[in-house]
């Protein structure tokens, strides 16, 4: 064998070598881009349902504890999202929408006892729905909003009584809704002149009352709503009898 030859071997050595290296690492960038992706997807979807829920429950309340611990976890998620991608543009006006939502929650910490009132009055219109559709998706954001809350907690971002006091609330809150959208219902019932089913809304509403957290005057003044509309229904209905029996005698 020449020097050539000899020399050939571990030049084919060293080229081998490499490629496989060469092809190792190729391989890990791999998959290092595919679970870069599968966070992406996953911190993407999560910020959308966050947005979500936050959009529906604005249109709810303005709850400033629960808003504040959503809108955090919407901000650490885009903070790791721009991290995994930084040559996303639309990120830092999405930050800094939310930082302006952090801000003027300080506000609401600072209402007053008239705006607070103001609030519950504005609690009180919006949570009467008008469908089971209506009040099925309103409580399943609801449902998921407690869910974010859990899944905070399990990591440590959520303290043991934030959470108990947002359970708490979210629990009353999808309970305002049953109640305030069965009485509205009812109302659009006995409008149509389905007494039957407006005396159904107001007796679910009135069960759910008085099986729920309610306490107070809270629980009074939501008994005594539903009295007068189930009055006003026997009022109505007291008055077509005697104007039935007036023309059955002529």
């Amino acid at each position: 064998m020449d020097l050539s030859q000899f020399l050939i071997l571990p030049c084919l050595l060293v080229v081998m070598v490499a490629s496989l290296l060469i092809a190792r690492y190729a391989q890990e960038m791999q998959e290092q881009n595919v679970v870069r992706l599968y966070r992406l997807t996953a911190l993407d979807r999560r910020r959308a349902a966050t947005r979500n829920v936050i959009r529906a429950l604005l249109d709810l309340d303005d709850n400033p504890e629960l808003l504040r611990i959503l809108y955090q976890s919407l901000q650490s998620d885009l903070q790791k999202i721009q991290l995994l991608d930084p040559s996303r543009a639309d990120l830092e006006s999405d930050l800094r929408q939310v930082q302006a939502s952090l801000g003027s929650l300080t506000e609401v910490d600072r209402a007053s006892a008239e705006q607070l009132e103001l609030r519950r009055q504005r609690l009180e219109q919006r949570t009467g729905l008008s469908s089971e559709r209506e009040i099925q998706i309103t409580r399943a954001y609801i449902s998921e909003a407690m869910s974010i809350i859990r899944r905070l907690y399990q990591f440590r971002q959520v303290r043991g009584d934030q959470l108990e006091s947002v359970a708490r609330y979210l629990g009353t809150l999808s309970l305002t809704v049953a109640v305030n959208s069965n009485l509205q219902m009812g109302e659009l019932a006995l409008r149509d002149g389905d007494k039957i089913k407006a005396l159904s809304n107001f007796q679910r509403a009135e069960s759910l009352v008085v099986r729920g957290p309610y306490i107070g005057r809270e629980r009074s003044e939501k008994l005594a709503v539903i009295e007068a509309r189930k009055e006003k229904l026997l009022a109505q209905s007291r008055s077509e009898q005697g104007l039935l029996l007036l023309a059955s005698a002529d």
